[in-house]
């Protein structure tokens, strides 16, 4: 049984392992984007988020026994909520893990009026996008850049 809960910006430092993680698998599965992913870097996330007003963002956690299993990051800015980052960790997968949280990220956008509400997602990671696609996601653009 997984718990699942908000946690404030200071306490970001709780998902940097989950965070890696899921910054692992898109290097690793990636066929035209390893060194991109390779790059990024947790710290430039965070900072990129620390300017945000508090009201604009939300991280939620979820925890199976005392570990953290997975973790959901989302902003509204000018009326559109976007998930930012979503992960949960490859054994817990299948649980409902990952419904549950985004499903609360979109009630709140929802409640806060969002006249959009998206993702982006890479168009290498097919399984997330079938993910999302189940959660009422559809494609809208393809973003398109040279290696």
């Amino acid at each position: 049984m997984s718990e699942i809960f908000d946690i404030s910006y200071d306490q970001i430092e709780t998902i940097k392992n989950l965070w890696e993680k899921n910054r692992q698998y898109h290097e690793k599965s990636s066929e035209h984007f390893k060194e991109l992913y390779r790059c990024i870097n947790f710290d430039h996330i965070i900072k990129a988020l620390d300017g945000l007003n508090r009201e604009s963002l939300k991280i939620t956690v979820a925890k199976c026994d005392d570990i953290y299993v997975g973790y959901c990051i989302s902003t509204i800015i000018e009326g559109k909520g976007e998930v930012k980052s979503l992960h949960v960790d490859e054994i817990y997968r299948g649980n409902g893990i990952g419904k549950k949280i985004v499903d609360k990220h979109i009630k709140w956008m929802r409640e806060n009026n969002c006249k959009v509400i998206g993702v982006m997602v890479s168009q290498e990671n097919q399984s997330t996008i079938c993910f999302y696609r189940k959660l009422g996601f559809y494609p809208n653009t393809l973003y398109m850049q040279i290696k």
